[in-house]
């Protein structure tokens, strides 16, 4: 009787209205399949994190292999007849995560500024409601590719220079960060090197979105040794993809800016691709 109490009370509070009769029968049923699967899916993932040691239900492989049964496509979906510049925008509205309304904006506009104590404390909470590691989340925000065994890293580099000029990704910098380390401590290191790549006109559309985006710029590709003698190449992943749910609708990118950093992305990948397979 509780666990009906509670779907019934689940499926009122994302309930749906103002339509013809045929039109909310059927959406309601849709709906309520998806409230339904949208449940069992969040009661699967914390029975998951309830249920095994914290250690467990963390690891990357179980986290994959759980993330990836979750079909959210399936459980939100998109609004009907939504066109191409508001693709991500969800059918389904979450009332318990108010979001701003819409906003104008003029171009190349810099936000407000929060002071080190306000982000401090958001950060903490943050960090505190999450069972992930800091290594955690940076390794889930990196895009990462193993360099094949018969791939020397010089030929990585040379493999992911003419993937870049072929996509015509503008070669900008280059840091050797092992050599500076190995400079000053007078010991070898593990090789790290860091290239810079830019697409300028791409760059200039992103900062008009959002000038603080600067601080990611320019695109940047590292090459590097790990503690196994392991070659690994790796970006950050530039997936706008994770925007399709957003409940705030500042959130949605235009088709153009969508559309270029969807490329961007792509670039970085083939680039990388490059590199881990030595192909030229």
């Amino acid at each position: 009787m509780i666990f009906r109490k509670t779907i019934f009370l689940f499926l009122l509070l994302f309930g749906i209205g103002g339509q013809s009769t045929a039109a909310v029968a059927t959406n309601q049923q849709l709906a309520m399949q998806n409230h339904w699967m949208s449940f069992q899916w969040m009661n699967m993932m914390a029975q998951h994190f309830m249920s095994v040691p914290m250690d467990e239900a963390t690891r990357f492989g179980i986290l994959d292999a759980m993330l990836r049964a979750m079909d959210t496509n399936m459980m939100l979906g998109m609004k009907e007849g939504a066109n191409a510049s508001v693709e991500q925008v969800p059918a389904l509205q979450v009332p318990m995560f108010p979001a701003q309304s819409e906003r104008d904006f003029k171009a190349n506009t810099v936000s407000g500024i929060l002071s080190d104590e306000a982000k401090r404390n958001l950060y903490q909470t943050m960090m505190m409601m999450s069972p992930l590691s800091m290594r955690d989340m940076v390794s889930i925000m990196a895009d990462k590719m193993e360099v094949a065994e018969d791939v020397s890293f010089d030929d990585a580099i040379e493999s992911m220079k003419l993937r870049a000029n072929e996509v015509n990704f503008k070669f900008v910098g280059h840091s050797p960060l092992y050599k500076d380390v190995e400079a000053i401590t007078g010991k070898s290191a593990p090789r790290v090197e860091i290239f810079h790549f830019c697409d300028a006109m791409v760059a200039r559309r992103i900062l008009d979105y959002a000038p603080e985006f600067v601080i990611y710029l320019p695109c940047r590709i590292a090459l590097l040794e790990d503690a196994e003698g392991k070659l690994w190449v790796m970006t950050l992943d530039w997936n706008v993809n994770w925007l399709n749910f957003s409940q705030n609708p500042n959130s949605v990118l235009d088709k153009k800016l969508r559309e270029e950093a969807n490329r961007i992305r792509e670039a970085l990948h083939y680039i990388m691709e490059g590199a881990a397979t030595g192909d030229f």
